[in-house]
């Protein structure tokens, strides 16, 4: 088969760099909504200090759209990438064929727990204690890792995107902006989390595929087949 390992740790930091980006974006758009607040509470109905305020808002949600946007493209290609090595590591069956490594982020509602299954069944194939001729990575036991990046995640995408974005989205009263700060400022701190534990995550995915011997499945046993990662 017409097929190698890779190193994808290049490709892992700059998914880092980028989510740590998201993690600012994310606090700028909180501070932007507590903006909005304090000139509607400060200023009343005053149209040029309303206008500049929404602005702010107005700008810094581009920026965070653009970070988030540019975060998830080079992590779907990082997780493409180290989804690839996984096939080789293990012949266990993937919960999703390759196609939904992109797939299961659009998706709506399978979006909300598809992607750590794709994770899981990664992190399994990656690691040098699962058999390299187990068949099924879903009987293997899930990393809590995991569960912590994706639970942070979906919690911050929930206040932050769903309710926030969608139910007060254009608010101008003082209690509704109160509640957009509220409900940013939560966001914002689970994503912070969600941010921490997913650079941790993909250096831990990193040092699972280095430390596993690059032998693909189908060769063990062949002494010849075998290759170790360069050494770092």
């Amino acid at each position: 088969m017409d097929r190698w390992f890779s190193s994808e740790r290049p490709m892992g930091i700059a998914a880092s760099v980028l989510v740590g980006l998201v993690t600012v974006t994310s606090w700028s758009t909180a501070w932007s909504d507590f903006n909005l607040y304090r000139t509607r509470r400060t200023y009343g109905d005053n149209a040029d200090r309303w206008s500049e305020a929404n602005l702010i808002s107005g700008s810094l949600g581009i920026v965070a759209a653009l970070a988030l946007f540019a975060a998830a493209a080079v992590f779907i290609i990082w997780l493409w990438r180290v989804r690839w090595n996984a096939e080789m590591f293990c012949r266990g069956e993937h919960r999703y064929t390759r196609g939904w490594v992109l797939g299961c982020w659009l998706v709506p509602v399978v979006n909300l727990w598809y992607p750590k299954q794709v994770v899981d069944d990664i992190v399994a194939a990656s690691d040098p204690r699962t058999d390299p001729l187990t068949t099924e990575l879903k009987d293997v036991p899930g990393a809590r890792l995991v569960w912590a990046w994706w639970l942070t995640w979906v919690t911050g995408l929930v206040t932050g995107n769903i309710v926030q974005r969608g139910v007060l989205s254009g608010a101008s009263q003082l209690g509704d902006l109160r509640t957009n700060v509220i409900l940013s400022s939560v966001s914002a701190l689970f994503i912070t989390g969600a941010a921490v534990f997913a650079v941790i995550l993909i250096q831990r995915i990193d040092e699972l595929q280095s430390m596993r011997p690059w032998v693909p499945w189908w060769a063990v046993g062949t002494p010849q087949n075998r290759f170790q990662p360069p050494a770092r």
